[in-house]
């Protein structure tokens, strides 16, 4: 698969809230390493390894009905893709700051670096809307 076909896909599975080791085989290497950058949800750095991203993918279905990855541009250079994304959501329940029926909205950076043609390390810049 091309970067961007494997890129395209893991949103796709991220969208349907798959929490499926096995749907993630053709997208993710078993090195995967996930770091996010502080923004409204995320407190402060935090690196993820596989087992951690597993772990975490139940709660974005407990939290939100629908999410769509919206990718704007792409540039890619050697084995390194970044995404401009347009990240939307709906939230599914009351929790916290959070009501039934919210509309998200965030802008990614992503940035993505192969290793076998698979996602190896995954960098997230997230920026999003305030909460209303």
């Amino acid at each position: 698969m091309m970067k961007l076909q494997t890129v395209s896909r893991y949103f796709g599975l991220t969208e349907q809230f798959s929490a499926a080791e096995a749907d993630y085989e053709q997208v993710l290497h078993p090195e995967i390493e996930q770091t996010e950058f502080p923004n409204w949800l995320t407190e402060r750095l935090t690196v993820s390894d596989r087992e951690a991203m597993f772990k975490r993918m139940p709660g974005g279905r407990k939290l939100l009905s629908s999410q769509k990855f919206d990718i704007q541009q792409t540039y890619e250079s050697g084995d390194t893709l970044i995404a401009e994304v347009i990240w939307t959501a709906v939230v599914a329940v009351d929790a916290g700051a959070f009501k039934t029926g919210q509309e998200l909205k965030a802008y990614f950076c992503c940035i993505f670096e192969f290793k076998d043609n698979l996602i190896y390390r995954q960098r997230n810049y997230d920026c999003f809307e305030r909460f209303k």
